[in-house]
């Protein structure tokens, strides 16, 4: 008989942050109840649906926490405010982990037009861990089924993710990002009239990388990701440059313990240059 594994609330909570079943694509085409959401994670991970439920809430009291920290200073309440959206207005983040994290920049942006009283304005989350650019073009239809009306765009990351050791394989080339952007954009923009952002991904840490992955056969490193960035403003020249900002700023203290994942200030940190470029640049 397997033993269950066993886990503390700070492996569960980390976990939680980055793993929202309800987005699978399984479960967005073929729907099971919330309940069910949440006795799938307590099996994963070896609790009671009441406590998922209490590790996902306190979750989301770190996100409304720094909507509310951000929204108490002046500018960053102006810019809100002045979001050029719409009412009846669907915003859409389509992206990986970085997005899907439940403290993470869509998150706050969704939460602090929340507060602001932006309420005829719908977002949706759309991120799923692990994606590449290839995956999102597989789920379009979850996509359109989102019906959105403005779509942001945060992908590469796992485009650049590389496996194996010592021979090494790369999730996509830069030709294959190129393309399946170019896609993407054409898709949302003609198929569904939507207006869309491209986000370029996050730098990374190559040491942190190297040190937390040293038992796996998996590395991000940053001449890929920053060739993925590259990319991305080849297709969109008017993308939100997070890549750039980040390597302006300094890494250190914006990124996980992994070297891949934003932290909470990292993830602020993209939700402030995210809200600038949207507040002086509106949809493209």
């Amino acid at each position: 008989m397997t033993v269950p594994p066993t886990f503390n609330d700070d492996e569960r909570r980390n976990f939680l942050r980055y793993t929202r079943t309800e987005q699978w694509p399984m479960f967005q085409r073929y729907p099971i109840d919330e309940e069910l959401h949440a006795e799938l994670l307590a099996q994963m991970l070896n609790c009671t649906p009441a406590h998922i439920r209490a590790l996902v809430q306190s979750l989301s009291d770190v996100t409304r926490t720094s909507a509310a920290q951000m929204m108490s200073v002046r500018r960053p309440r102006a810019a809100v405010e002045a979001l050029p959206f719409r009412d009846g207005d669907r915003v859409v983040a389509v992206g990986d982990s970085i997005t899907a994290d439940r403290i993470g920049w869509f998150e706050m942006l969704s939460a602090s037009m929340e507060r602001a009283g932006n309420r005829a304005v719908s977002r949706h989350n759309l991120g799923v861990s692990g994606n590449t650019t290839a995956d999102v073009l597989e789920r379009f239809d979850l996509l359109e089924a989102a019906r959105p009306t403005f779509v942001l765009v945060m992908l590469g990351t796992n485009d650049a993710r590389s496996h194996g050791r010592p021979i090494s394989h790369r999730m996509a080339t830069a030709q294959e990002t190129e393309r399946n952007l170019l896609a993407l954009i054409e898709l949302i923009t003609i198929d569904l009239g939507a207006s869309v952002r491209l986000i370029t991904p996050p730098a990374v840490d190559e040491g942190r990388i190297s040190a937390f992955f040293t038992e796996m056969p998996l590395r991000w490193s940053p001449a890929s990701v920053a060739e993925v960035a590259d990319t991305v403003r080849k297709v969109d020249p008017g993308c939100i440059d997070i890549h750039a900002a980040m390597q302006a700023y300094g890494v250190d203290g914006l990124l996980e313990p992994d070297g891949v994942h934003p932290n909470r200030a990292g993830q602020e940190f993209i939700f402030r240059n995210v809200l600038a470029a949207l507040h002086t640049g509106g949809p493209s």
